[in-house]
């Protein structure tokens, strides 16, 4: 994963105005999708449910950037991000794994799994605290 500092110096990420409607918005987002997959079966949609989990997730990353005055043209420059915020480059490099099934999910109809649908699920629970810790001035 490159630095967020590159995603800059590309032009995939600009500076703008903080914006924190825009930040509560995505982390509103953000609960629905999670609050949503309690009615999800993830063995008979994992699909479904894989793609909730990162798109909450990818809410997250564009709320913290949104908060901090940035705009990302970019999932990984997103993703990137977690490292300004404390995230080692094992829980950011799992999120870019996800990203990359997820694409190929989306755009050339891989398939995603019960067990991948498990995965991102585990991972969000691992987590979920910190998530809440770096948007509690945000809900």
């Amino acid at each position: 994963m490159k630095p967020f500092e590159y995603f800059v110096e590309e032009g995939e990420v600009k500076s703008s105005s903080k914006n924190i409607a825009l930040a509560q918005s995505l982390i509103r987002d953000m609960n629905e999708r999670i609050n949503e997959l309690q009615y999800i079966d993830e063995k008979k949609m994992p699909k479904l449910v894989f793609e909730h989990y990162y798109d909450a997730l990818r809410s997250f990353c564009d709320a913290l950037l949104a908060k901090d005055g940035y705009k990302s043209y970019s999932h990984q420059a997103s993703i990137s991000y977690l490292s300004t915020y404390g995230y080692d480059i094992s829980i950011i490099s799992a999120l870019d794994n996800f990203r990359y099934k997820r694409n190929g999910s989306k755009y050339y109809g891989e398939k995603i799994s019960y067990e991948d649908a498990k995965e991102i699920k585990d991972f969000y629970d691992k987590i979920r605290l910190k998530i809440k810790e770096n948007t509690k001035d945000l809900t």
